[in-house]
């Protein structure tokens, strides 16, 4: 396994990690206390785990964790609890969504701006193959990044997305440190375990995909640039809760960099803080880029008015 360095780190004074008492979460952390005695008395690690009482051993759980740790080199430990009544349906997700409130809110508390965690290879083909059955687009594709934004004072931080699971198991076997094995991995109710076992089935390497996926981000990230360049070439006045820009330079780019300039802005002003699904958007781009009358549409939030005439397409937001 290759070595971690955490480059992304060095100018951070401190660093969270999501805990859950597994071997890839257990592994990061340890790598984490190691790089933190290389830094300095002055770097801390907080290991955060979140007792989310869905299972009668989850505090008995958190309680191992805490043990395990205690002794490590700057490292804290705190343990998170998921208090309150539990929805019926939808409870994973719901689930997933408490965890990061509570690390979240445990990084503000601490003043740290980096929330670690251990998605790695074998995490990032199943994202992969999760958002195909879906049919995402190429930025779903490209799957997730090294740092992405957690809130407006937090970065989630993903540093194991080149390590498969098998050499974060061996590193703890080298290193003898303890792990908890989480139930649902193997759960067939579960489709991450379903889609788990029908890779494993048909020898689909992790790491292979990997190498398909950075080259789909790079793809991404490339698109990205072209469309913040265009939309900055292309825009005529903006506001909080506006933007206007040249219509015939908008259009003349291909789809998907009007489409992405289109995302981008209704992102940025539509109250729910992101776009519309991708179907929805694609339709409507292609209705706004072709317009050779005024068109209207309503979408994520913002009203959007096409005007070939006066060369203007107009974002605003939608008035409540």
């Amino acid at each position: 396994m290759q070595i971690i360095n955490f480059p992304d780190l060095d100018k951070a004074k401190g660093v969270a990690v999501g805990v859950s008492g597994g071997a890839d979460s257990m592994a990061l952390l340890h790598m984490l206390s190691n790089y933190a005695v290389k830094r300095g008395k002055n770097f801390k690690v907080l290991a955060l785990t979140v007792d989310h009482g869905l299972r009668k051993s989850s505090k008995a759980e958190a309680a191992k964790v805490a043990a395990w740790v205690k002794n490590w080199p700057q490292v804290t430990h705190k343990t998170l609890r998921w208090v309150g009544q539990k929805p019926k349906t939808g409870l994973m997700e719901a689930a997933r969504a408490a965890r990061y409130t509570l690390l979240f809110d445990a990084c503000s508390q601490s003043k740290i701006k980096m929330l670690a965690v251990a998605h790695h290879a074998d995490d990032q083909a199943e994202t992969f193959f999760m958002r195909l059955a879906h049919g995402s687009g190429l930025d779903g594709l490209a799957g997730m990044r090294t740092i992405t934004k957690g809130t407006a004072k937090v970065l989630v931080y993903r540093p194991l997305l080149n390590v498969s699971h098998d050499d974060l198991v061996a590193y703890c076997r080298k290193h003898k440190i303890k792990w908890l094995e989480d139930p649902t991995n193997s759960n067939d109710a579960f489709s991450r375990a379903r889609l788990r076992k029908a890779l494993a089935k048909e020898g689909l390497s992790s790491k292979r995909l990997v190498t398909t996926i950075r080259r789909l981000a790079n793809a991404s990230m490339a698109l990205e640039e072209m469309a913040g360049d265009a939309a900055a070439g292309a825009l005529l006045k903006s506001s909080s809760k506006m933007a206007v820009y040249d219509f015939k330079k908008l259009a003349s780019h291909p789809l998907e960099i009007f489409l992405r300039i289109l995302k981008t802005t209704i992102e940025k002003l539509g109250k729910s803080g992101y776009g519309p699904r991708l179907e929805r958007l694609e339709e409507m781009a292609c209705a706004l880029q072709n317009a050779k009358t005024c068109t209207r549409v309503t979408i994520g939030g913002c009203f959007l008015e096409a005007h070939p005439r006066k060369n203007t397409l107009t974002i605003r937001q939608e008035k409540s």
